[in-house]
Protein backbone atom coordinates (compact mmCIF):
# COMPACT_ATOMS: atom_id res chain seq x y z
CA UNK A 1 0.00 0.00 0.00
CA UNK A 2 1.10 3.30 -0.73
CA UNK A 3 2.27 5.86 1.81
CA UNK A 4 -0.33 8.44 2.65
CA UNK A 5 -0.48 11.87 0.93
CA UNK A 6 -1.29 15.32 2.85
CA UNK A 7 -2.22 18.80 1.05
CA UNK A 8 -0.88 22.29 1.45
CA UNK A 9 -2.37 25.33 -0.22
CA UNK A 10 -0.63 28.35 -0.16
CA UNK A 11 -0.41 32.89 -1.23
CA UNK A 12 1.16 32.98 -4.60
CA UNK A 13 4.59 32.91 -4.05
CA UNK A 14 4.64 31.60 -1.05
CA UNK A 15 5.21 27.77 -2.87
CA UNK A 16 9.39 27.85 -2.05
CA UNK A 17 9.36 28.87 1.47
CA UNK A 18 6.62 26.56 2.11
CA UNK A 19 8.84 23.84 1.18
CA UNK A 20 11.70 25.53 3.27
CA UNK A 21 9.49 25.80 6.28
CA UNK A 22 8.13 21.80 5.89
CA UNK A 23 11.85 20.62 5.17
CA UNK A 24 12.70 22.35 8.35
CA UNK A 25 10.46 20.52 10.24
CA UNK A 26 9.48 17.32 8.81
CA UNK A 27 13.54 16.26 7.07
CA UNK A 28 13.20 12.60 6.30
CA UNK A 29 9.64 12.03 6.99
CA UNK A 30 7.99 14.49 3.98
CA UNK A 31 8.68 14.96 0.75
CA UNK A 32 7.20 17.21 -2.10
CA UNK A 33 5.14 15.12 -4.46
CA UNK A 34 2.87 16.54 -6.57
CA UNK A 35 3.05 20.41 -7.38
CA UNK A 36 0.85 22.84 -8.78
CA UNK A 37 0.71 26.73 -8.28
CA UNK A 38 0.01 27.66 -4.85
CA UNK A 39 -0.92 23.83 -4.36
CA UNK A 40 2.06 21.23 -3.14
CA UNK A 41 0.83 17.83 -1.87
CA UNK A 42 3.69 15.88 0.83
CA UNK A 43 4.41 11.95 0.62
CA UNK A 44 4.35 10.61 4.25
CA UNK A 45 8.22 8.63 4.28
CA UNK A 46 7.45 6.86 7.52
CA UNK A 47 4.04 4.40 8.04
CA UNK A 48 4.34 5.16 11.47
CA UNK A 49 4.70 8.62 11.35
CA UNK A 50 1.47 10.92 12.31
CA UNK A 51 2.27 14.93 10.75
CA UNK A 52 0.21 17.66 12.81
CA UNK A 53 -2.98 18.80 11.28
CA UNK A 54 -1.27 22.27 10.12
CA UNK A 55 1.64 21.72 8.30
CA UNK A 56 2.85 25.31 8.30
CA UNK A 57 2.69 28.59 8.90
CA UNK A 58 2.68 29.29 5.03
CA UNK A 59 0.02 27.11 4.44
CA UNK A 60 -3.46 28.28 4.15
CA UNK A 61 -4.95 24.89 4.49
CA UNK A 62 -3.41 21.64 5.21
CA UNK A 63 -5.18 18.07 5.29
CA UNK A 64 -4.89 14.75 4.11
CA UNK A 65 -5.16 14.05 0.50
CA UNK A 66 -7.62 11.79 -1.30
CA UNK A 67 -6.03 12.27 -4.89
CA UNK A 68 -7.76 13.37 -8.03
CA UNK A 69 -11.24 13.26 -9.42
CA UNK A 70 -12.14 13.71 -12.75
CA UNK A 71 -15.66 13.56 -12.18
CA UNK A 72 -18.09 14.43 -9.77
CA UNK A 73 -19.08 10.74 -9.21
CA UNK A 74 -15.54 10.09 -8.15
CA UNK A 75 -15.94 12.88 -5.28
CA UNK A 76 -19.08 11.16 -4.08
CA UNK A 77 -17.81 7.97 -4.12
CA UNK A 78 -14.34 8.90 -2.21
CA UNK A 79 -16.78 11.02 0.42
CA UNK A 80 -19.38 7.62 1.00
CA UNK A 81 -15.77 6.03 1.87
CA UNK A 82 -14.37 8.72 3.92
CA UNK A 83 -17.06 8.82 7.14
CA UNK A 84 -20.70 7.54 7.81
CA UNK A 85 -21.07 10.87 9.71
CA UNK A 86 -22.07 14.35 9.04
CA UNK A 87 -19.67 16.51 7.48
CA UNK A 88 -18.82 19.76 6.47
CA UNK A 89 -18.71 20.69 2.25
CA UNK A 90 -15.57 23.31 1.33
CA UNK A 91 -14.85 23.70 -1.77
CA UNK A 92 -12.67 27.10 -3.61
CA UNK A 93 -10.11 27.64 -6.21
CA UNK A 94 -6.29 26.91 -6.28
CA UNK A 95 -5.24 29.89 -7.92
CA UNK A 96 -6.10 33.31 -6.14
CA UNK A 97 -5.13 36.46 -6.68
CA UNK A 98 -3.75 38.94 -4.05
CA UNK A 99 -6.44 41.58 -4.44
CA UNK A 100 -8.91 38.85 -3.62
CA UNK A 101 -11.27 36.40 -5.70
CA UNK A 102 -13.23 38.06 -8.32
CA UNK A 103 -16.99 37.64 -7.59
CA UNK A 104 -16.79 35.73 -11.69
CA UNK A 105 -15.09 33.20 -9.97
CA UNK A 106 -17.07 32.73 -7.43
CA UNK A 107 -20.31 31.75 -8.98
CA UNK A 108 -18.20 29.29 -10.94
CA UNK A 109 -17.07 27.85 -7.42
CA UNK A 110 -20.31 28.19 -5.98
CA UNK A 111 -21.87 26.49 -9.43
CA UNK A 112 -19.51 23.23 -8.53
CA UNK A 113 -20.45 23.14 -5.48
CA UNK A 114 -24.25 23.07 -5.75
CA UNK A 115 -23.67 20.44 -8.03
CA UNK A 116 -21.95 18.16 -5.92
CA UNK A 117 -23.81 18.65 -2.63
CA UNK A 118 -27.04 17.54 -4.72
CA UNK A 119 -24.92 14.77 -5.67
CA UNK A 120 -23.98 13.95 -1.98
CA UNK A 121 -27.77 14.55 -1.21
CA UNK A 122 -28.68 11.87 -3.64
CA UNK A 123 -26.45 9.92 -2.90
CA UNK A 124 -27.45 9.68 0.80
CA UNK A 125 -24.63 11.42 2.25
CA UNK A 126 -25.34 13.48 5.15
CA UNK A 127 -23.67 17.15 5.09
CA UNK A 128 -23.26 19.04 8.07
CA UNK A 129 -24.16 22.93 7.76
CA UNK A 130 -24.76 24.24 11.56
CA UNK A 131 -23.15 26.91 12.98
CA UNK A 132 -21.22 27.42 14.33
CA UNK A 133 -18.32 25.14 13.93
CA UNK A 134 -17.27 22.49 16.50
CA UNK A 135 -13.55 21.79 17.43
CA UNK A 136 -13.12 18.20 15.07
CA UNK A 137 -15.48 18.80 12.65
CA UNK A 138 -14.50 16.70 9.89
CA UNK A 139 -14.23 18.95 6.52
CA UNK A 140 -14.17 17.67 2.78
CA UNK A 141 -11.76 20.04 0.80
CA UNK A 142 -13.09 20.42 -3.09
CA UNK A 143 -10.14 22.27 -4.71
CA UNK A 144 -10.80 23.57 -8.13
CA UNK A 145 -8.62 23.96 -10.76
CA UNK A 146 -7.61 26.97 -13.51
CA UNK A 147 -11.16 25.41 -15.87
CA UNK A 148 -13.65 23.44 -15.83
CA UNK A 149 -11.69 20.17 -17.74
CA UNK A 150 -8.88 19.90 -14.67
CA UNK A 151 -9.18 17.47 -12.72
CA UNK A 152 -10.80 18.58 -8.79
CA UNK A 153 -8.42 18.00 -5.98
CA UNK A 154 -9.98 15.82 -3.19
CA UNK A 155 -8.66 16.19 0.50
CA UNK A 156 -10.09 16.36 4.08
CA UNK A 157 -8.86 18.09 7.18
CA UNK A 158 -10.43 18.28 10.68
CA UNK A 159 -11.72 21.83 12.21
CA UNK A 160 -9.53 23.32 15.25
CA UNK A 161 -10.40 25.83 17.58
CA UNK A 162 -9.35 29.22 16.28
CA UNK A 163 -9.29 28.28 12.55
CA UNK A 164 -10.76 29.68 9.90
CA UNK A 165 -14.19 28.90 8.67
CA UNK A 166 -14.14 29.87 4.66
CA UNK A 167 -13.43 27.49 2.98
CA UNK A 168 -9.89 27.69 1.59
CA UNK A 169 -9.21 30.00 4.30
CA UNK A 170 -10.45 32.86 1.51
CA UNK A 171 -12.81 35.58 2.97
CA UNK A 172 -15.07 36.58 0.18
CA UNK A 173 -13.64 40.32 -0.15
CA UNK A 174 -12.01 41.33 -2.98
CA UNK A 175 -10.50 45.06 -3.25
CA UNK A 176 -12.45 47.92 -4.44
CA UNK A 177 -11.34 50.27 -7.11
CA UNK A 178 -12.37 53.38 -4.93
CA UNK A 179 -9.84 53.05 -1.77
CA UNK A 180 -6.40 54.73 -0.82
CA UNK A 181 -4.77 51.31 -0.91
CA UNK A 182 -4.30 47.68 0.01
CA UNK A 183 -4.07 47.81 3.49
CA UNK A 184 -8.04 47.60 3.13
CA UNK A 185 -8.12 44.08 2.21
CA UNK A 186 -5.52 42.72 4.45
CA UNK A 187 -7.47 44.80 7.20
CA UNK A 188 -10.66 43.38 5.67
CA UNK A 189 -9.43 39.52 5.68
CA UNK A 190 -8.34 39.84 9.08
CA UNK A 191 -11.20 40.97 10.50
CA UNK A 192 -13.16 38.61 8.66
CA UNK A 193 -11.00 35.48 9.25
CA UNK A 194 -10.75 36.40 12.85
CA UNK A 195 -14.87 36.86 13.15
CA UNK A 196 -14.42 40.31 14.38
CA UNK A 197 -16.13 41.33 11.10
CA UNK A 198 -19.10 40.49 12.55
CA UNK A 199 -18.45 42.59 16.09
CA UNK A 200 -20.21 46.33 16.04
CA UNK A 201 -17.39 48.80 16.30
CA UNK A 202 -18.78 52.26 16.03
CA UNK A 203 -17.71 55.18 18.25
CA UNK A 204 -14.96 52.75 19.36
CA UNK A 205 -10.82 53.64 18.63
CA UNK A 206 -8.40 52.22 17.05
CA UNK A 207 -5.20 52.82 16.82
CA UNK A 208 -3.51 52.45 13.65
CA UNK A 209 0.18 52.34 12.84
CA UNK A 210 1.53 53.28 9.69
CA UNK A 211 -1.35 54.19 8.75
CA UNK A 212 -0.72 56.35 5.20
CA UNK A 213 -1.60 56.06 2.76
CA UNK A 214 -5.26 55.13 4.42
CA UNK A 215 -5.86 51.74 3.10
CA UNK A 216 -7.07 50.14 6.46
CA UNK A 217 -7.96 53.67 8.48
CA UNK A 218 -10.52 53.61 5.32
CA UNK A 219 -11.85 50.27 6.53
CA UNK A 220 -12.16 51.49 9.80
CA UNK A 221 -13.85 54.41 9.64
CA UNK A 222 -16.48 52.93 6.80
CA UNK A 223 -17.08 50.66 10.35
CA UNK A 224 -18.05 53.74 12.29
CA UNK A 225 -14.52 53.83 14.46
CA UNK A 226 -12.65 56.30 15.76
CA UNK A 227 -9.46 56.36 14.33
CA UNK A 228 -5.92 58.24 15.46
CA UNK A 229 -3.05 56.86 12.87
CA UNK A 230 0.52 57.58 13.28
CA UNK A 231 2.24 57.81 10.50
CA UNK A 232 4.73 60.31 8.90
CA UNK A 233 3.43 59.84 5.91
CA UNK A 234 1.21 61.68 4.24
CA UNK A 235 -2.72 60.42 4.02
CA UNK A 236 -4.85 60.25 1.32
CA UNK A 237 -7.60 63.25 1.12
CA UNK A 238 -10.24 60.78 0.61
CA UNK A 239 -9.59 59.31 4.48
CA UNK A 240 -10.30 63.11 5.84
CA UNK A 241 -13.45 63.40 3.79
CA UNK A 242 -14.38 59.98 4.57
CA UNK A 243 -14.58 60.86 8.26
CA UNK A 244 -16.37 64.03 7.85
CA UNK A 245 -19.20 61.99 6.09
CA UNK A 246 -19.63 59.39 8.41
CA UNK A 247 -19.28 61.70 11.61
CA UNK A 248 -16.34 59.78 13.18
CA UNK A 249 -13.15 61.67 14.03
CA UNK A 250 -9.64 61.01 12.33
CA UNK A 251 -6.42 61.91 13.88
CA UNK A 252 -3.16 62.50 12.38
CA UNK A 253 -0.06 62.42 14.37
CA UNK A 254 2.73 62.26 11.94
CA UNK A 255 5.56 60.61 14.01
CA UNK A 256 7.34 57.79 14.05
CA UNK A 257 6.21 54.69 16.41
CA UNK A 258 9.59 54.82 17.98
CA UNK A 259 8.96 58.51 18.62
CA UNK A 260 5.59 58.23 20.37
CA UNK A 261 4.45 60.18 23.65
CA UNK A 262 2.95 56.70 25.31
CA UNK A 263 0.93 59.01 28.03
CA UNK A 264 -0.85 60.59 25.46
CA UNK A 265 -2.42 57.60 23.41
CA UNK A 266 -5.63 56.57 24.30
CA UNK A 267 -6.58 53.50 27.12
CA UNK A 268 -7.65 50.49 26.14
CA UNK A 269 -8.61 51.12 22.54
CA UNK A 270 -10.70 48.54 21.03
CA UNK A 271 -8.15 47.56 18.06
CA UNK A 272 -4.59 48.15 17.99
CA UNK A 273 -3.51 47.66 14.00
CA UNK A 274 0.39 47.70 12.68
CA UNK A 275 1.36 47.46 9.18
CA UNK A 276 4.32 49.54 9.48
CA UNK A 277 6.78 48.68 6.00
CA UNK A 278 9.61 47.61 8.65
CA UNK A 279 11.56 44.41 9.27
CA UNK A 280 10.10 42.44 12.28
CA UNK A 281 13.11 43.06 14.65
CA UNK A 282 12.14 46.70 14.40
CA UNK A 283 8.65 46.58 14.65
CA UNK A 284 7.76 44.30 17.19
CA UNK A 285 9.40 46.27 20.25
CA UNK A 286 7.48 49.18 19.60
CA UNK A 287 4.30 47.17 19.18
CA UNK A 288 5.31 45.54 22.21
CA UNK A 289 6.12 48.90 23.77
CA UNK A 290 3.13 50.19 22.80
CA UNK A 291 0.68 47.54 23.82
CA UNK A 292 1.73 47.39 26.78
CA UNK A 293 1.33 51.00 27.53
CA UNK A 294 -2.55 51.06 26.29
CA UNK A 295 -3.63 47.37 26.52
CA UNK A 296 -5.78 47.20 23.13
CA UNK A 297 -8.38 44.53 23.34
CA UNK A 298 -7.85 43.45 20.05
CA UNK A 299 -4.18 43.50 17.79
CA UNK A 300 -3.77 42.93 14.29
CA UNK A 301 -0.27 42.99 13.15
CA UNK A 302 1.05 42.63 9.82
CA UNK A 303 4.92 41.43 9.48
CA UNK A 304 6.87 41.94 6.71
CA UNK A 305 9.03 39.28 5.33
CA UNK A 306 10.18 40.92 2.62
CA UNK A 307 13.70 38.34 2.32
CA UNK A 308 14.12 34.44 2.39
CA UNK A 309 16.37 35.48 5.72
CA UNK A 310 13.19 37.15 7.40
CA UNK A 311 10.79 34.05 5.77
CA UNK A 312 12.90 31.60 7.58
CA UNK A 313 13.12 33.51 11.13
CA UNK A 314 9.22 33.67 10.94
CA UNK A 315 9.10 31.24 13.54
CA UNK A 316 11.02 33.30 15.86
CA UNK A 317 9.49 36.21 14.64
CA UNK A 318 5.76 34.42 16.42
CA UNK A 319 6.99 32.98 19.13
CA UNK A 320 8.35 36.85 20.68
CA UNK A 321 4.83 37.65 20.37
CA UNK A 322 3.28 34.76 22.50
CA UNK A 323 2.76 37.17 25.92
CA UNK A 324 0.39 38.80 23.78
CA UNK A 325 -2.51 36.67 24.92
CA UNK A 326 -4.17 34.80 22.38
CA UNK A 327 -2.68 34.97 19.10
CA UNK A 328 -3.27 33.06 15.84
CA UNK A 329 -1.63 33.55 12.88
CA UNK A 330 -2.91 33.78 9.25
CA UNK A 331 -0.81 33.68 6.03
CA UNK A 332 1.94 35.38 8.51
CA UNK A 333 -0.25 38.45 9.89
CA UNK A 334 -0.45 38.04 13.36
CA UNK A 335 -3.41 38.58 15.22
Amino acid sequence: MNAPFRFTTCRAGSEPVLKRDIASHFAGELAPAFMKPQFITWKVRSPGFSPPRTLSTFARVSGTSLGLCKTIAEVVDHARQLTSKPFRLHVFPRLTNEDGVEAAEWQRIDAIQAEITLELLQAGVQLETRLPYAHGDLILDVIVGETDAEPLFLGHHEHQNGSHIQPGGLPRISLPQDVPSRAWLKLEQALAWRGWDQLDLRGQTALDLGCAPGGATFALLQRGMDVLGIDTGEMDERVLQLAIAQGVRFDHWRTAAGRLNLTALPQEPALLLCDINLAPPEVLPQVARIQEAVQARRLILTIKLNTPALEDRAHEFIDSGQPAGDLRVRWLAVC
